[in-house]
C-alpha cells in the first residue's frame, strides 16, 4: 500500500488524496463518514480532499436520499493527470531557460581574467563541468586525462551532457584513457572529433583542459573538483598532456 501512496504522490497528489483514492478503489463506494471512520480522517478534512480529487478528475459521486456517495474514478483517468504534470514541467523548463538566459544577459561590472572555484559532491561536479563546457570556443581543442573511476560514476553523465554539445561546437578532443579500461574508450573512438591513447600510468584523478580553463577532479567516495580559469595556467597544463600524449607510457 506504501509503494502505491508513493507512485499517486509522485504524478501530483498528496497522501490524504492517495489514501482516500486507494479506499474508494477497493471499495468501489462510500460515504464521507465511512472513509472518515476506516482512514482516521477528521471531519472538517475530508470534503476538501475529495473536493482536490473531483478537481482532478478522479472520483465522481452520486446523492442517494440526499446524501452523497462519493466512487472513484477508472484508474485510466491517471493518465491525463501525469499528462498535465509533464506540461507542467515543459512550461516550468521552458520559464527557467527564458530565465537563466535573462540572467546571461546581466553584463558584470568587472571581468576578472583569473579565478578559481572549488565544487563538491555529485550535484557539484555537474555543474563544474557545465560551466566548462560553456567555456569551450567552436572549432577548438578539448584535452583530457581520464581516471578509472570517471567511466563507472560519470559515462552516463558526459555522454548526455559533454558529447552533444562538443559535436555542436565542433570541439576536437584528445582524450587519455586509463589501459584497463580499453572498451570505453573504443565508445570514443567511434565518435566524431575525436582521438584516444591509453595510459599504462596509474592515475587517481583527472584533468581537462580548453581554452583558459583547466579542472581537477578526484572521484573517491565525495567528488570534489577545482576548476581554474587563467590563461598561463591552462597553456602550462597543455605542455603537460602533449608530453604524456607522446610519452613512452601511452599505447
Amino acid at each position: 500500500m506504501r509503494k502505491l501512496i508513493e507512485k499517486l504522490q509522485s504524478i501530483g497528489l498528496t497522501q490524504s488524496e492517495a489514501r482516500v483514492y486507494l479506499f474508494l478503489l477497493e471499495h468501489q463506494d462510500a460515504k464521507t463518514g465511512v472513509i472518515c471512520s476506516k482512514l482516521n480522517i477528521h471531519n472538517s478534512h475530508i470534503y476538501q480532499i475529495l473536493g482536490k480529487l473531483l478537481d482532478k478528475g478522479l472520483v465522481s459521486f452520486k446523492i442517494v436520499n440526499n446524501i452523497k456517495i462519493f466512487r472513484p474514478v477508472n484508474p485510466e483517468s491517471l493518465y491525463s493527470l501525469f499528462r498535465e504534470k509533464e506540461l507542467q514541467l515543459e512550461t516550468e523548463k521552458q520559464d527557467l531557460k527564458e530565465f537563466i538566459s535573462n540572467l546571461k544577459k546581466i553584463e558584470l561590472k568587472e571581468s576578472r581574467q583569473t579565478d578559481f572555484k572549488y565544487f563538491e559532491g555529485v550535484a557539484g561536479v555537474r555543474s563544474m563541468f557545465t560551466e566548462f563546457i560553456e567555456s569551450w570556443e567552436p572549432n577548438s581543442t578539448c584535452y583530457v586525462s581520464s581516471a578509472p573511476i570517471a567511466y563507472e560514476r560519470w559515462n552516463a553523465f558526459l555522454l548526455e551532457y559533454f558529447h552533444p554539445p562538443r559535436f555542436k561546437k565542433k570541439v576536437h578532443l584528445k582524450i587519455i584513457v586509463p589501459s584497463e579500461l580499453k572498451e570505453m574508450g573504443k565508445q570514443r573512438q567511434i565518435m566524431k572529433l575525436t582521438e584516444v591513447k591509453y595510459s599504462k600510468l596509474k592515475m587517481k584523478s583527472e584533468f581537462g583542459v580548453a581554452g583558459g580553463y583547466t579542472y581537477f577532479l578526484n572521484h573517491g567516495e565525495r567528488p570534489y573538483g577545482l576548476l581554474i580559469k587563467d590563461k598561463v595556467f591552462a597553456d602550462t597544463q597543455k605542455k603537460i598532456f602533449e608530453v604524456m600524449w607522446e610519452s613512452r607510457y601511452m599505447m
